[in-house]
């Protein structure tokens, strides 16, 4: 048998086409294998942009709570002060009012 014949041929052919279909499974591993890396660094990547999203949001709302009490003292010292003054000037108005009375009881006698 010559180096030409068919049979020769074919089994030279066949071990090219394993030696390719070898070099297309480790190129498409190596393809799958980067495009894991690539999802886990993406999922990864969500996760931590998610956790810091969720720590600004928990900022967000403690400072707004924060601030809604602070609010609400206000409030409360203000309303507390408006009714001290309203009670002084009612202490002021009846002494007033008493003064006057005498006033006029004296004037009457």
């Amino acid at each position: 048998m010559s180096a030409g014949t068919p049979q020769f041929v074919e089994a030279s052919d066949s071990a090219r086409e394993v030696r390719d279909l070898y070099k297309t499974i480790a190129a498409l591993r190596e393809t799958v294998e980067k495009m894991r890396v690539e999802r886990d660094q993406i999922a990864q990547q969500t996760l931590a942009n998610s956790h810091q999203e969720i720590a600004q949001l928990r900022a967000t709302a403690a400072a707004l709570r924060e601030s809604l009490e602070s609010e609400r003292g206000d409030k409360q010292r203000q309303i507390q002060e408006a009714v001290r003054a309203a009670n002084d000037e009612i202490k002021q108005l009846k002494a007033v009012i008493a003064a006057i009375r005498e006033s006029l009881e004296k004037a009457r006698s």
